[in-house]
């Protein structure tokens, strides 16, 4: 029959295995987690955060755009050939009577593009070109800048860039796609007017000019009652004008465009 024994460690063995285990866990080093991000770090994330946000509204914006841009152009190519110069005539004729016009020395209007079904101004233009203003016995006419072209003027000499003017614009006629009464446009997505017209604006900021009135022509079917989409970098206008008269927006418009 065999009997199971056990061996007894001495106590001197004990003492040396206990002496290595201490030792071993004093020159183990520690686990390693890595670092905690730093804060530029954390700082770095969070603007990457913010700016796919702002790029997602942004996004948004430009699709809202694209499906109005779409409706209105419809609305605009339904329109009755009659009903367009009838409309056309009413608000060049608003344009041609008002105040605010009249007074005007020095303006910004553009030539209209049939082909984009923009309001007419040819009659702004002949009116401007062909009435001159009267200024004690001196007989002066309205200094025009056309935006887009330089086509040359009734002397054929070239129209000199509103952005090289010497003296403060008082009125820009603009076009556009579509409005609120708010003041916000919808452009034709080029982003041409939003970029010329802040040009003009630090233009006259920097000479300590006064600014502008921004003066938008507009058929009956491009005022919209729901609200256009804007980025920051969409200029507002100051004022409609539409065939039923004009429809001021902004307190310089209140200011200026009095009865």
């Amino acid at each position: 029959m065999t009997q199971s024994c056990t061996l007894a460690t001495p106590p001197s063995a004990v003492a040396a295995i206990s002496l290595k285990l201490s030792r071993a866990a004093i020159l183990r080093p520690p686990p390693s987690y890595g670092p905690p991000p730093s804060l530029s770090t954390r700082t770095i994330t969070m603007n990457i955060n913010s700016q796919e946000q702002q790029q997602d509204n942004l996004d948004g914006i430009f699709k809202q755009k694209r499906i109005l841009r779409s409706k209105v152009r419809k609305a605009l190519k339904a329109m009755d050939p009659t009903l367009r110069s009838h409309e056309d005539n009413a608000i060049q004729s608003v344009v041609l009577e008002a105040p605010w016009f009249r007074s005007c020395q020095r303006l910004c209007a553009y030539i209209c593009c049939s082909g984009l079904r923009e309001v007419d101004t040819s009659n702004l233009l002949s009116a401007i070109l062909q009435s001159p203003l009267k200024e004690g016995y001196v007989q002066v006419r309205k200094k025009l800048y056309v935006p887009r072209n330089r086509p040359i003027d009734a002397d054929g000499n070239e129209r000199e860039d509103v952005l090289q003017a010497s003296d403060p614009v008082d009125l820009f006629l603009l076009p556009g796609l579509a409005f609120d009464r708010s003041g916000r446009r919808l452009g034709r997505g080029g982003g041409y007017y939003d970029t010329f017209l802040k040009n003009y604006q630090e233009l006259a900021k920097t000479r300590n000019w006064k600014q502008p009135l921004l003066v938008a022509l507009s058929y009956s079917v491009q005022i919209l009652d729901e609200g256009v989409p804007v980025t920051p970098h969409d200029i507002l206008v100051d004022a409609l004008v539409s065939p039923a008269g004009v429809i001021p927006i902004s307190p310089a418009a209140l200011d200026r465009m009095r009865p």
